[in-house]
């Protein structure tokens, strides 16, 4: 059974740090223009260190780009600035919260005013959310809240995400605009306590035997493998050309279970030809493929960030299916992590069969709506939730 971590985001405050809350207001303020952004980046790097779990979304290296290569101006969406930062009665950076205000119809009297994090793409942002310290995220959220309340009149509808609490916590009484629930989202992470041999013995009776059936199927076979790592920028651009490769033949794949393509559209692919350089430069990169003479067959992208690795997207070669390689790879992936000193890996988001079997811990992020208090919003709920369907259709099928 898969571990739920609900304590962990109710972390213990010390006496200080809840007496600080009781007794100073939080400030949320509007940063109007992208190049303010670059103002913040010293405390944006300090307050992202502090976040958990650690993921790449919450850094303004994704964030920022993320702006340039994705945000919409058609004349059915528009996708408009609203950046906003929080600041404790000493001007400390507590939280960012990275919004836009999308408007549709981009034009007109009645168009849709939604507020929503960055990271509105074909499922490539896993995570979004404001970004500040676990302990400090409730009352953040009821400030940032409370702020647009008072500014009902801007928006209509507010998506929330990557809430850690459930979505009564964050009403407050005398607000008159509730946290309307959405939906959840798990995580995944496995702690690297012990050994690779003692994490074998923790899986699932399912994973042993998948796990021995794998190396077995190339045993037999007197099929040698390797495994490379890919972590120096000069090296990056063509290990990601193999992984788009392996990538797209699995999704490609006939008579498999449907894996949409995330890395076809040119902006996309633009994003993370700069991203990855990047974080190759930071040391943050490692692209793990599984190599058979010489040749990849299955590729993982994957993120480092202090002591954890994040694994992000996949693709393998579907001829080499019946060898299990994916399995094979994500095995030696964990091995490396072991050896490398990693404490944690985090499988990533998305109930997956293939990630519970690994006996992870799950993290739950939720997700919910609030509606503006005024007329013309809750007139205009019906239309959100249109819009949510064609979001969520966009997200499935995009190719």
């Amino acid at each position: 059974m898969t571990q739920r971590l609900v304590s962990t985001f109710q972390i213990n405050i010390t006496a200080v740090r809840s007496n600080f809350y009781k007794n100073q207001k939080l400030t949320v303020e509007r940063l109007s223009h992208p190049e303010a952004l670059s103002r913040i980046a010293g405390e944006w790097g300090l307050l992202d260190r502090q976040t958990w779990p650690s993921m790449p979304f919450t850094s303004a290296a994704w964030i920022v780009p993320w702006w340039k290569h994705f945000r919409r101006n058609t004349a059915l969406v528009r996708d408009e600035l609203f950046f906003h930062i929080v600041r404790d009665g000493n001007g400390e950076l507590v939280a960012l919260v990275p919004l836009m205000r999308t408007f549709a119809p981009a034009i007109g009297p009645r168009a849709l005013r939604i507020l929503q994090f960055f990271g509105t793409d074909a499922a490539l942002t896993e995570v979004r959310g404001v970004i500040c310290r676990p302990e400090d995220h409730v009352p953040v959220v009821k400030a940032v809240a409370a702020h647009f309340v008072a500014a009902c009149g801007d928006w209509d509808v507010f998506r929330w995400a990557g809430l850690h609490r459930t979505v009564d916590e964050y009403d407050q009484p005398g607000l008159n605009c509730k946290f309307l629930m959405r939906g959840e989202l798990p995580d995944y992470l496995i702690k690297l306590d012990g050994s690779w041999d003692d994490l074998r013995q923790r899986v699932s009776a399912n994973m042993r035997k998948n796990l021995r059936k794998a190396y077995d199927s190339l045993e037999r076979g007197g099929i040698n493998f390797a495994l490379r790592v890919t972590e120096r920028h000069e090296d990056v651009a063509a290990a990601f050309a193999r992984f788009v490769e392996l990538h797209t033949a699995r999704a490609q794949a006939p008579d498999m279970i449907l894996h949409p393509n995330k890395f076809g559209p040119s902006n996309v692919r633009a994003f993370f030809g700069a991203y990855l350089h990047a974080a190759a430069e930071r040391g943050e990169l490692r692209i793990f493929e599984l190599e058979i003479g010489g040749v990849a067959v299955a590729s993982r992208l994957t993120f480092l960030i202090e002591s954890d690795l994040y694994m992000y997207f996949a693709g393998y070669d579907p001829a080499w299916k019946t060898h299990s390689v994916m399995t094979v790879l994500m095995a030696e992936i964990i091995k490396w992590a072991y050896a490398h000193g990693i404490e944690q890996v985090n499988l990533s988001t998305g109930h997956d069969q293939s990630k519970v079997r690994w006996k992870p811990c799950e993290i739950l992020f939720r997700e919910a709506v609030q509606v503006s208090p005024t007329r013309r919003a809750w007139a205009a709920f019906q239309l959100f939730r249109a819009y949510e369907g064609w979001g969520r259709l966009r997200i499935r099928w995009k190719p």
